[in-house]
């Protein structure tokens, strides 16, 4: 990407994957969300799925990193409708499209809403609980460069 050649965030292609086994969280979870507009249609983020409409879908995720300036790293990731398990890099955010909440189990702190707008930093080894309302919900991310 350069200056000369800007992308639209919002409509960039990602490729979904599903979640790792030990990001899953329960459907009937406290708190996760019980359908969303994706799940409603049968679809998830990334396309069609084998899922009746109405029947929840399995948890997605994407990325794509879009180069790096000064020592940093940006890019866009997303996930779909639903919850799941992380733990977190060195990393400040904008959220582009999408709702939900981030809940934090280490540290111990309040849990924030995510709105297009919400700008938000997470620091290394926090360990949090994504629940997504309408999917997908896609953020640009800066991070320092991994060596």
């Amino acid at each position: 990407m350069s200056a000369t050649e800007p992308i639209d965030t919002r409509t960039f292609p990602l490729e979904h994957e599903l979640i790792e086994d030990w990001q899953r969280i329960a459907a009937d979870a406290e708190n996760a969300p019980a359908t969303g507009a994706a799940a409603k249609d049968g679809e998830a983020a990334g396309g069609a799925t084998d899922s009746a409409p109405g029947e929840a879908t399995e948890t997605t995720t994407a990325f794509a990193e879009l180069g790096s300036i000064a020592g940093v790293d940006y890019g866009l990731w997303e996930m779909s409708v639903g919850a799941m398990r992380d733990i977190e890099g060195e990393e400040v955010f904008l959220v582009i499209d999408g709702t939900g909440r981030i809940e934090f189990d280490d540290p111990e702190q309040s849990s924030i809403g995510l709105a297009p707008g919400s700008l938000v930093r997470l620091t290394e080894g926090m360990k949090t609980r994504w629940y997504i309302d309408d999917a997908p919900l896609r953020k640009l991310f800066i991070a320092p460069t991994e060596e």
